[in-house]
């Protein structure tokens, strides 16, 4: 348990967490000039180049406190060699064997009147407003005057200081220049801008943008190359294309919409909440460092792939032929009453996954296969509405098409009376999606449906569960054995925007794992209505100089055990000089499984074998289905059980391995 933080050295980009720290009752204190203090068990030192280090280390080595050394870029200086440093937090990756890498955290999203905005700013409400944000306005002065001669723009400029006013005023006619010094007021400027244009210097990390993202306008980013995502890609601006590109945004709402939606996922990607408790994690993994004795491996099917595509089988789509195997792979799993279903993830030719069936009573045998997909894309957060723009992508970056959108990596529980079934959507982004079948139509279905469109109607599409998140790799299982967390909010305050579930879900004690990379992040769905918007906090995360340093993600729904749920997950990191998908295990409590009892410091299972080593994607071993080998996956286990593990090979075939709970988890 963290005691105390004292941040030694201060930005702007701290803010956020340092709020969310002191909200969550934890002693922060700041020292801007370097100095330790008794009284704090973490020292956070924010790390940069030409300070006096020598001395500063000199003076930290006088305290007990654990010394973490913040380098946000990962830069090279002398300080980072230091012993003192009981690790290092980046928000870039850094190859070596004592950096975690966090995200860099965002102001949190927030909502204000668009009417009083308009009225306390005094803003034109019949304009479009453009925003401008940065020291650098008068760089732009050639794009910013021709722009100016539409008589529907009006440019609200902002700066720090008088000096900048004066100057930019000068230097551009007839351009309304304010003085703003508050984050929070900067993003009531947003909320009423139809586009941000930052205008910040060519080496200058744009802190703004973290700034101005929570707001309801596309932003525009000087072409710095150092932001990489997805749709920022299309808003970086030179001087010379500004002019066109601020004419097709303010053209095209249908891509404004898109980006604000996107934007506000990346916002809760990165909120105080996740990335503080990002950073709570480490600091308690250095407080309290775990050792664990290493755990058994998976032992291989003999008869291993287990399955593979099959060329010979077709579906129609919009009037043509499609055969919907060209690859199959990473496969969720249940077993009930004595048989064993695999929702396997097959890819097709024409770059869509769907997901088929398979089962078997033993969990080795094939007892059946349907010959046709019970599950595949139907809505437009499964199909991208920019089909041929990814196509084109594709064949200029690969060399081929490769998966151009579907259903992807299904994972599977039982709660109640339904099958709910995890997935990630394809559209325009990949999300983490849900939809739920009765289990007595999914049983009659085996036995009676002749084709896909006889599956279609029982499905029930939850959507996106968390609207505009680039997100994956979710399990969902029960913990009604759990202690809810006191709420300080007697009524709900959830206004849905953002989390979509299930209603019956928000009234369960669920837990739902979820990864925003690098790390796995929990939340319980029935704190969802009193907590509001959230990504949860963290769960789980990469371990420096460990087979799963890079980044890590749910495997399967977890299985209950005596001992607590056990999880089966993946790791991709270094390991053996090569970099591989491997497979790892995890016990939590089932009382509160946001806490770890044992955690494998070996893979229970690396690619070996030709058929893990070579195919689609080389040198993985990857699962969305474990169920135990003679119970069914809702009973408990003991740790004579035994556990079938079902897992994708290069993203190729599907394989089988099993072993002993109490191998597993050493006991």
């Amino acid at each position: 348990m963290v005691n105390g933080i004292l941040v030694l050295g201060m930005e702007d980009y701290l803010i956020p967490i340092l709020e969310w720290w002191r909200e969550q009752k934890f002693k922060v204190k700041v020292s801007p000039e370097y100095k330790g203090e008794d009284g704090y068990d973490i020292f956070l030192v924010l790390g940069r180049e030409n300070l006096p280090w020598v001395d500063i280390i000199e003076d930290l080595k006088k305290y007990s406190a654990k010394k973490i050394l913040l380098n946000p870029w990962g830069e090279k200086y002398s300080a980072i060699d230091s012993p003192i440093w009981s690790a290092i937090i980046s928000f870039v990756p850094v190859n070596d064997k004592k950096t975690y890498r966090v995200e860099i955290p965002y102001y949190s999203v927030l909502d204000f009147s668009r009417d009083k905005i308009y009225e306390e700013l005094n803003l034109p409400k019949d304009k479009d407003i453009i925003l401008l944000l940065g020291d650098f306005i008068s760089l732009l002065k050639d794009p910013l005057l021709e722009l100016k001669k539409d008589p529907s723009i009006y440019f609200v400029g902002i700066v720090f200081k008088d000096e900048d006013k004066r100057r930019i005023e000068e230097e551009i006619d007839n351009i309304d220049i304010r003085i703003v010094n508050s984050w929070k007021t900067i993003v009531r400027y947003t909320l009423v801008s139809k586009i941000v244009i930052l205008s910040q210097k060519e080496d200058e990390f744009p802190v703004l943008f973290y700034q101005v993202i929570t707001g309801k306008a596309p932003v525009l980013v000087r072409d710095i190359g150092i932001l990489k995502y997805t749709y920022l890609e299309a808003l970086k601006y030179t001087p010379e294309n500004l002019v066109d590109k601020v004419r097709e945004l303010l053209k095209n709402g249908e891509e404004r919409e898109d980006i604000v939606k996107y934007y506000q996922g990346v916002a809760y990607g990165h909120s105080p909440e996740r990335v503080g408790s990002q950073f709570l994690y480490i600091f308690n993994e250095v407080l309290n460092p775990s050792t664990y004795s290493s755990s058994l491996k998976l032992k291989r099917f003999e008869k291993n792939p287990l399955f593979k595509a099959r060329p010979d089988v077709y579906i129609e789509v919009n009037g043509k032929k499609i055969f919907w195997e060209k690859l199959v792979y990473n496969a969720g799993a249940i077993r009930i009453k004595g048989t064993t279903y695999i929702f396997y993830r097959a890819l097709g030719e024409d770059g869509f996954s769907r997901i088929g069936l398979w089962w078997s009573k033993d969990g080795y045998k094939e007892e059946g296969r349907l010959s046709y997909p019970i599950f595949g894309p139907e809505e437009e957060y499964e199909i991208p509405k920019r089909l041929k723009r990814r196509k084109e992508w594709q064949l200029k970056n690969l060399g081929m098409i490769r998966e151009l959108g579907g259903t992807e990596d299904p994972r599977i529980s039982l709660i109640n009376d339904y099958l709910y079934m995890t997935y990630t959507s394809y559209g325009d982004l990949v999300q983490l999606s849900l939809a739920k079948i009765k289990i007595n139509d999914f049983l009659r279905g085996v036995n009676e449906f002749k084709s896909y469109e006889d599956w279609k109607p029982l499905w029930i599409r939850n959507g996106p569960i968390f609207k505009g998140l680039d997100d994956k790799d979710s399990v969902l299982f029960p913990v009604y054995e759990r202690v809810e967390e006191k709420m300080d909010n007697k009524e709900p305050v959830y206004n849905n925007n953002f989390i979509n579930l299930f209603p019956e879900l928000l009234k369960e004690k669920i837990a739902l794992i979820h990864r925003i990379p690098p790390d796995m992040q929990i939340l319980f769905t029935n704190e969802i209505p009193y907590k509001g918007p959230t990504v949860g906090r963290t769960f789980l995360m990469p371990r420096p100089n460990f087979w799963d340093s890079e980044k890590i993600g749910a495997g399967a729904p977890p299985l209950k055990t005596k001992y607590g749920w056990l999880h089966i997950y993946h790791g991709v990191g270094k390991w053996k000089g090569k970099k591989a998908y491997a497979l790892g295990v995890v016990l939590t409590p089932l009382e509160d499984p946001t806490k770890i009892i044992y955690r494998s410091p070996e893979p229970i299972l690396e690619p070996e074998e030709y058929y893990e080593k070579e195919g689609w994607v080389p040198e993985v071993v990857f699962t969305c289905g474990v169920v135990p080998k003679y119970k069914d996956s809702t009973e408990i286990l003991d740790e004579n059980d035994e556990i079938l593990v079902y897992y994708g090979g290069a993203d190729e075939v599907m394989a089988l391995a099993e072993g002993k709970v109490g191998d597993l988890i050493s006991i």
